[in-house]
């Protein structure tokens, strides 16, 4: 159990970050260790994406990638993992951090991984014990990123960035508590000090460095913490709304549809949380022409808001289509 000392001016220097490689490293973690991760979103998301998978191991040799992340099931090197210095990570600066790695860092941490471990096929291990590790380890992420995640980042990219936009609004209206609520028991707020439930214990006083909060869909069900010296601690916790990835058409929304048109129910189904056009045409596969007309007739009816965020104007749904669903799913449950 880490335990993170609060004060006020931690609180006020929180800030949340999205990383496509942190989620891409978390994706291959879940790969290699099929026990420990036998349910999640990752299961959906290789299944769907098994032939691209099945041609990159033709292609590529992931076995050094694989093994060290299944050398330790708690643990995995932080400089695989670099937190993204804005909101959204780039994969190519974020690739060029892992490269840059200091000798002196990459082998303690490597070698931590290492050492210990058992039935690592000697090939493999002096692969991953060489200077060139690094590169090496940068190189097959960066293909495991191309082959399977880079082609649905952009969906992706919008869930997490939509639990961002969910807890900076907790945070805004409820503070701490309302913030970490939905995330127990793997993260537990108790007072001033945050506990996050790992496998080993540490206590720290974060002294005004606040702390950087990254969603992800493919670290459930663990939790995980980076502590670097040179920038906050970053805390990777499950993201909310994963199973949106893989939503269909079913249940009350079905019933809607045939109300409204599947299309405009879909619609209201998907801005549960604010959301933007272009990641609703993303979602349904529709030009964002086509989805902005449709928020125009279901904003002049009444079941959806807007407001703008930035550059983007995002759509919600009011209590009106609340309770639309709502009562549409009693009386399919009820046979009416």
């Amino acid at each position: 159990m880490i335990r993170f000392v609060l004060s006020l001016a931690d609180v006020l220097r929180f800030r949340f970050s999205v990383s496509p490689l942190g989620e891409t490293v978390r994706l291959a973690r879940a790969l290699a260790n099929p026990k420990s991760f036998s349910q999640g979103a990752h299961v959906a998301w290789l299944r769907e994406r098994r032939s691209a998978l099945a041609r990159l191991r033709e292609e590529q040799d992931l076995r050094p990638l694989l093994v060290l992340l299944s050398a330790r099931l708690h643990y995995y090197p932080d400089f695989l993992t670099p937190t993204p210095v804005g909101s959204v990570g780039e994969i190519a600066d974020e690739l060029d951090q892992v490269r840059a790695t200091p000798n002196e860092q990459l082998r303690q941490e490597l070698d931590y991984c290492l050492d210990g471990a058992s039935g690592i096929d000697a090939g493999i291990e002096e692969q991953l014990r060489s200077p060139r590790a690094g590169g090496l380890l940068a190189d097959l992420v960066e293909a495991l990123w191309e082959a399977v995640v880079a082609p649905a980042w952009p969906q992706l990219r919008d869930v997490l960035e939509r639990d961002v936009l969910y807890r900076s609004r907790l945070l805004a209206r409820g503070g701490l508590a309302s913030l970490f609520a939905d995330l127990e028991p793997l993260v537990t707020l108790r007072d001033q000090e945050l506990f996050v439930n790992l496998q080993f214990e540490g206590a720290y006083a974060l002294d005004g460095r606040g702390l950087k909060l990254t969603p992800s869909a493919f670290i459930w069900p663990y939790a995980r913490v980076v502590m670097v010296d040179v920038q906050p601690p970053t805390l990777v916790f499950p993201a909310r709304g994963v199973a949106s990835l893989f939503w269909g058409m079913h249940g009350a929304e079905a019933a809607v549809g045939q109300l409204i048109g599947q299309t405009r129910a879909e619609i209201l189904e998907l801005v549960a949380e604010p959301t933007h056009t272009s990641a609703l045409a993303r979602r349904l596969g529709r030009s964002p022409g086509n989805v902005a007309d449709h928020l125009k007739v279901l904003h002049a009816s009444g079941l959806v808001v807007r407001a703008r965020s930035g550059r983007n104007v995002l759509y919600s749904r009011t209590p009106l289509a609340d309770a639309l669903l709502e009562g549409a799913g009693q009386a399919r449950a009820t046979g009416g």
